[in-house]
């Protein structure tokens, strides 16, 4: 299905089916890369994000949910 790309109004195509992402043989196309640079500062932005999550507390909602989950096993285990 045709996307009008609003930056320089030309038409890009967008497979319809998963048979329009397969070469001839049926197989995969080639993943996209990414020159070196842009990997590795992606790599770097997407790790310093995550140990900025992984510092933050777990929201409390999540905390009650994680005891009535642990509770309703033991009762499982006993039954």
């Amino acid at each position: 299905m045709p996307k009008k790309d609003h930056r320089d109004g030309a038409v890009l195509e967008e497979p319809d089916k998963l048979e329009d992402l397969l070469n001839v043989n049926g197989d995969p196309a080639p993943e996209p890369s990414l020159p070196p640079h842009v990997a590795a500062f992606l790599g770097e932005q997407l790790q310093n994000y995550y140990s900025q999550l992984m510092s933050e507390p777990v929201p409390d909602r999540f905390v009650q949910l994680l005891k009535q989950l642990d509770g309703k096993e033991r009762d499982r285990d006993d039954a």
